[in-house]
């Protein structure tokens, strides 16, 4: 029986604004948006002004953006972009409004917050022209039956002749209530086209309880038959079977029944 080793760790995306935020107090008025690049800033700003038709985008003292009527909202716009085969670039970014999903994260984690989140996350893919503007687009919902979902990973995976691609996605699926905080770390293969996964396996699980010891589980995962896989923790010595045919999206719902009692 072969296994395919995954390791269950917490990964940001490389072309995230996180990436080059250090340092940003120290910059002169202009100095922000060269630190991305002319490549990639066009592309946030292109991006944000092709899904908020009129918005305004602002680079000092941050990056804001400002629709029609409203105010200015800081707003950080993680991309992956690569150049396409008939010129010009395709891709895929997301859009997170003033910090305020990873703040919920931090207050849950510590059990600070009893409320039900409402941070589902959306993904944008892409072309755009040689002068980096976009000219086609396409929102996807990532995991839309789950509340609180974080992207650690994202890329196009092939576009082909499909009018829109297959996209590889790590993220995670955070379950807060007041007592415990678990988090699934997944790594999916998703149609743009049909905004459905193709294939989604679990990295691991890990699970804080209110006044109790945290637990985590690293996983492998074989094939035992062609219908079922074997999903394991070797180092714990765990092991629970899955019914799934390849290729395989895996429920988290059942997965946490076997994994978390």
């Amino acid at each position: 029986m072969c296994f395919a080793r995954f390791r269950f760790s917490f990964l940001i995306i490389v072309l995230s604004l996180n990436a080059v935020a250090t340092g940003f107090a120290q910059m002169k008025p202009g100095d922000r948006r060269k630190a991305f690049g002319e490549v990639r800033a066009s592309i946030m700003e292109s991006i944000l002004t092709a899904v908020y038709p009129g918005a305004k985008v602002q680079w000092e003292p941050d990056l804001m953006v400002q629709m029609p009527g409203d105010k200015a909202r800081a707003v950080q716009v993680p991309v992956s972009v690569r150049g396409n085969m008939g010129g010009g670039l395709e891709g895929v970014a997301t859009i997170e409004f003033e910090g305020s999903k990873e703040r919920f994260i931090s207050e849950a984690q510590n059990f600070q917050r009893s409320d039900s989140p409402g941070f589902s996350t959306v993904l944008v893919v892409f072309r755009a022209d040689t002068a980096f503007r976009i000219t086609k687009y396409k929102k996807v919902m990532l995991d839309p039956a789950e509340a609180l979902t974080e992207i650690k990973t994202m890329s196009i995976e092939d576009w082909s002749e499909k009018e829109w691609p297959t996209l590889n996605i790590q993220y995670d699926t955070h379950l807060a209530n007041r007592d415990s905080f678990t988090t699934i770390e997944w790594h999916g293969v998703l149609d743009a086209t049909s905004s459905q996964f193709v294939s989604r396996l679990p990295y691991g699980i890990s699970r804080k309880v209110r006044g109790g010891p945290e637990q985590s589980y690293s996983f492998s995962i074989g094939r035992t038959s062609p219908s079922n896989l074997l999903i394991s923790d070797q180092q714990k010595g765990i092991s629970h079977q899955y019914a799934c045919y390849d290729p395989c999206v895996v429920d988290g719902r059942t997965l946490l029944s076997e994994w978390v009692k």
